[in-house]
């Protein structure tokens, strides 16, 4: 009686992890990424379903030795979140070379769209939007 209790305590256990490992497979296809390899005066359109885990990555060319950084700012907010730039280093990994700053845009609300406008500034010269003036890269973002 108690090993059967415990084949079907080990049965049930696999069962759940299964049935996790299933979700998890799921989900993940059905996030869509897309990547965008932005340019100066450039500007790309994502359209991402609204609640997903659907990402829009913007790789644009940069390099922090010359005080220089990209900066996001949106139109309206609460359509999507942009998290903050990673930067990579260019693989030559010369000292002062550039490399690429790695924004994600991801859906926050319920629908709607938005522009984010990303500028490549000095921090110290553009304290606000307002100051920043034309973007220098734009990505146009559709929620379904």
């Amino acid at each position: 009686p108690q090993l059967r209790r415990l084949t079907k305590s080990r049965t049930m256990t696999t069962s759940i992890r299964i049935a996790s490992l299933l979700l998890l497979c799921v989900s993940a296809i059905e996030a869509k990424k897309i990547t965008f390899f932005g340019s100066q005066g450039g500007s790309n359109a994502c359209q991402m379903k609204a609640g997903s885990k659907d990402a829009c990555i913007v790789r644009l060319n940069g390099n922090p030795t010359t005080g220089y950084t990209w900066v996001a700012t949106m139109e309206s907010e609460g359509v999507v979140t942009v998290g903050e730039p990673e930067y990579q280093r260019n693989k030559d990994k010369l000292v002062g070379s550039g490399g690429i700053f790695e924004f994600r845009v991801a859906p926050k609300g319920t629908g709607g769209s938005t522009t984010v406008k990303f500028n490549y500034v000095r921090a110290w010269e553009a304290k606000n939007a307002e100051q920043i003036g034309q973007p220098d890269y734009q990505l146009f973002c559709q929620l379904e």
